[in-house]
């Protein structure tokens, strides 16, 4: 079942594992899982980006229009840049595990991260406005 699942229905899903659900890959060591509503039915306006990356590769520049994005270092070193509409200014923000670096919900937003060691491993989470 995929869309709005009732709670109360027996097709209601409450676990998945995202390393079963590839979005993306290059190799091995370079790849992004995802986990959406389309993989777990009762995750209602949120998505989950499980992020490897080893040093010289990158998440290119993009926007989201419709989300939030906020992004959790679990392993490494990554580096979040952003371009803020508003300032004109190109911010960098350094993360390490367990620190985050929190993208607003603006359509003029642009992001990218990469790798400061030589591996890291992000979790990029976004928040969907209806």
């Amino acid at each position: 079942m995929t869309g709005n699942a009732d709670p109360t229905s027996s097709e209601a899903d409450y676990f998945f594992d995202v390393n079963t659900s590839p979005l993306f890959t290059k190799d091995a060591h370079n790849k992004i899982n995802i986990l959406g509503q389309k993989q777990l039915n009762t995750l209602e306006g949120s998505s989950l980006l499980d992020i490897f990356l080893t040093k010289g590769n990158v998440v290119e520049p993009h926007y989201h229009q419709n989300a939030a994005e906020l992004v959790y270092c679990i392993s490494g070193a990554a580096t979040v840049s952003l371009l803020q509409p508003f300032t004109k200014e190109l911010l960098h923000f350094p993360i390490t595990p367990g620190q985050v670096a929190n993208v607003p919900q603006d359509g003029g937003i642009m992001k990218s991260q990469r790798p400061m060691t030589p591996t890291c491993s992000p979790y990029s989470m976004h928040r969907i406005r209806k």
